[in-house]
Order: structure tokens, then sequence, then C-alpha cells
């Protein structure tokens, strides 16, 4: 790869160790107990979900508004510091950060692509050192409050793909070299780059990884014992 390359990562279960939009709005609820009868249909909402009756764009809306929907910005940011203090102490995978710095040091440019809100996303981003912040908006009305619906389309799946070809465009760039993600919902971004690279996946894109001869990566190994189970030059899905 040569310097100014692109090269993508996800963020939940790929530089985090867990997913951070619950962990954002669990953490809320702690310290805000007075906003737990709202989210008391929650658990019904993941049912539908999870039965197929509702899209992960319906359930994201769904817990946004019932945790964090009428906050005012600046309540949000306040909670946003606290959060992303914990998650940078505790929160990362090691041989994330090493990656991240090594292809840094390479003059790499670096995109954080992720479907988690732009409230938390994008100071976490510029925290870790990214170029640049693909990620899900978060609508707000006149007045600064929190509305919970999005402020245009939820970045998953295949719009995950076009948010990043409007920003090459936008930025005058090839396609991206290389993405890690450990999720199979990224699998239309997968497709779109050179090297696509499967990172703890889950046991479905691990199949489509083993199969399709995608490199796979297990950064919950120390240093120096990645476990490539697949050829290092990875051909499409």
């Amino acid at each position: 790869m040569s310097p100014g390359e692109v090269v993508l990562f996800d963020l939940d279960g790929t530089i985090t160790r867990r997913d951070t939009y619950l962990a954002y709005l669990i953490g809320f609820l702690a310290r805000h107990p007075g906003r737990l009868p709202r989210a008391a249909p929650l658990p019904m909402a993941i049912v539908w979900h999870l039965a197929g009756q509702r899209d992960n764009t319906w359930l994201k809306t769904t817990f946004l508004r019932a945790v964090l929907g009428g906050l005012p910005r600046g309540m949000l940011e306040s909670w946003t510091r606290t959060f992303l203090d914990r998650v940078l102490a505790t929160g990362l995978r090691t041989r994330a950060l090493e990656t991240i710095e090594r292809h840094r040091a390479a003059g790499h440019r670096l995109v954080l692509v992720t479907a988690s809100l732009d409230f938390y996303a994008e100071p976490l981003g510029a925290r870790l050192g990214f170029d640049h912040v693909l990620c899900t908006r978060a609508a707000f009305d006149e007045t600064g409050r929190l509305t919970g619906e999005l402020d245009g389309r939820n970045c998953y799946g295949a719009m995950k793909l076009e948010r990043v070809r409007d920003y090459l465009r936008a930025q005058g760039l090839d396609s991206p070299t290389v993405l890690y993600t450990d999720h199979h919902s990224d699998l239309p971004l997968l497709r779109g780059v050179d090297l696509p690279i499967a990172v703890n996946p889950t046991r479905r894109l691990r199949r489509i990884a083993t199969r399709s001869g995608i490199r796979i990566d297990d950064w919950e190994l120390p240093s120096g014992q990645a476990s490539a189970l697949a050829p290092p030059l990875a051909r499409p899905l």
C-alpha cells in the first residue's frame, strides 16, 4: 500500500470489545434512573426485531427515542465525555490500536465507518486520530434537543457502501484498499474493497470468509500471534 490510500475501520466489535450504542444507553440510564420507565417497552422491541418483524433502523430509533429523546445537546455532550473516557480506558482492542497506528505511520487515510450515532462516534473517531468519520446522524430540533429520529439514513448494511462511495467521490479518491470489520452486515462494503479483512468475525462472516478466501484476523491474540486463516491477499466476495 502506498501513502494516501484509504483504510476503513468498522467500530463495534472491531475496534471496541462490545457494542457501543447499547453501552452508551445503559450507562446513561444508570446515571439518570428517572428515565428507566421509558425503557420498559424495549425488551419487546428486541423480540420483534429478532423475529424479523422490524429492521435495524426501527430498533435503533426506538431505543433512541425511549432513552435519549428530548434531551438537550449539552446534556448528551457531558455524558459523552465520560463515556468516551471509559471506552478509551478499557473498551478497545489493543491490536486494533496497533493496526490503526501502523496505517497512520504509513501515511494512509483512516476512515471510521460505523452505524453508531454521531454524537459519540465523531468525537471518538477524533480521539483515535481518524481522518474522517462516516456514521449515523441523530436529528435535533430547533431548540437543540434530540428528537429521537435520524438525520438522514442509518449508516448500516448497504448504506455504508453508499456513504463510502459518496465520500470518495467528494474527496476525488479511488476505491478504498482495506476494510477491517467483524460483522456480516458489512458484506456489501466488503465486496467493494481490494483487501477485506474479517476481524474476530461473527459466525456467518467467518463461514463466508473461509469459503471466499478472505483473510481472518484474531485481534484477541497478543501482538505477533495474529491468526491468518485465509490467504493474506483475499479476493472479493
